[in-house]
């Protein structure tokens, strides 16, 4: 039996949206087999206008994962060996394996308390070869992308956004994406839009980095096979496409679930004072989305192993983080809030099939915990 089975409620809802979709889901897997539309074919083209028109940039470009979407977007800014990029630790790896392949060097700073990039040592962390900063927008909230760009004009550098866990968050009316010279977006199965598999997608206002990178993801050919320039194959499947033409319908109604949730999340713990809880939806220049419910608590380990008696299946990446793990790092780094972070966060199930009962549930396990 599966895992998740077990579980009165599990952390994502992939199942149920499965089970509510089935039907147009197949149907668009026997309209790509019958047509025998695979590669490159009109859902990519039917998917990456979808997003060009909801976050308002000109060229989305669909690519196989949010990892190579990093990757391609340093490699299209010719940014390589000699040169080091800020990025944050408290990210999924795939951030920092990007600049590394790339090349270049990750130079690490601390995040606030909102689990984004700290500005003030984003400043104190510029040096000759840096050409780049990598905000990563956390949990569906946007990094402070206004004072972050200031930083970036002030010194000449490219921003290149990781919104991989922000898909239709916002800053200042602004989606994500739109920001950086070059951004980059997941599809994976646990975004807030995904697809049944790896898949990603790169957004850019340029349009001569737009063409670049359509080259770069299908070995270096133009739209006419030229071959241009040695590239990757980096294509999203046409049938990956076409199933997230089926979700992409559910995006805004998935999105206010989200928040509703988070909404009810908070109302009803905000008076447990062992609890640090993100901020809940409101009227602010912050439009979040709510990839996850990260709450934090020193006592998460015992709290974690409760809710899991429980039946309630949460979320812990972070528990080594990335700038401790030895195998990959020589050197050391003082990142107090990252490691602080580290030890005490516990992400709560949020997707938009958790149904009020169960998210009740989950709230009275955690104050009978307390």
């Amino acid at each position: 039996m599966d895992k998740h089975n077990s579980f009165l409620v599990p952390y994502v809802g992939l199942k149920q949206e499965f089970e509510k979709r089935k039907n147009e889901l197949l149907a668009a897997f026997v309209n790509v087999g019958e047509s025998a539309s695979y590669i490159l074919r009109e859902d990519v083209k039917h998917f990456e206008v979808a997003v060009t028109k909801l976050l308002g940039v000109r060229h989305a470009i669909a690519v196989n994962s949010g990892t190579d979407a990093l990757f391609l977007a340093l490699k299209a800014l010719n940014i390589g060996r000699g040169d080091e990029v800020i990025t944050v630790a408290h990210t999924f790896v795939a951030t920092i394996s990007a600049i590394v392949h790339s090349g270049a060097k990750p130079i690490l700073v601390d995040i606030a308390d909102d689990f984004n990039m700290s500005v003030e040592l984003l400043r104190q962390a510029i040096g000759p070869s840096t050409k780049a900063i990598i905000p990563v927008h956390m949990n569906g909230r946007c990094c402070d992308m206004r004072s972050i760009l200031a930083v970036a004009e002030e010194h000449d550098l490219s921003v290149i956004e990781d919104a991989a866990q922000s898909m239709g968050a916002q800053v200042d009316g602004v989606y994500a994406g739109n920001f950086g010279v070059i951004n980059a977006f997941s599809l994976h199965p646990m975004k807030n839009l995904h697809c049944y598999g790896d898949g990603g997608f790169i957004t850019t206002n340029d349009s001569n980095l737009a063409d670049r990178l359509l080259r770069m993801r299908n070995h270096g050919q133009s739209e006419s096979r030229e071959l241009l320039e040695f590239g990757f194959n980096s294509r999203l499947d046409n049938l990956q496409a076409a199933l997230l033409n089926v979700n992409f319908k559910y995006f805004h109604e998935d999105t206010e679930r989200r928040r509703a949730i988070a909404l009810r999340y908070h109302s009803r713990l905000s008076n447990c004072e062992a609890l640090k809880l993100p901020r809940p939806p409101q009227n602010d220049a912050y439009f979040d989305v709510f990839s996850s419910y990260p709450i934090r608590c020193v006592n998460r380990d015992k709290l974690r192993s409760h809710l899991f008696n429980k039946g309630i299946e949460c979320f812990t990446h972070w528990d080594k983080p990335l700038h401790k793990n030895s195998k990959i790092w020589s050197e050391k780094h003082a990142l107090p809030m990252t490691e602080s972070v580290s030890r005490e966060v516990l992400s709560l199930p949020m997707h938009p099939f958790l149904s009020d009962e169960q998210c009740d549930y989950v709230i009275s396990v955690i104050r009978e915990f307390f």
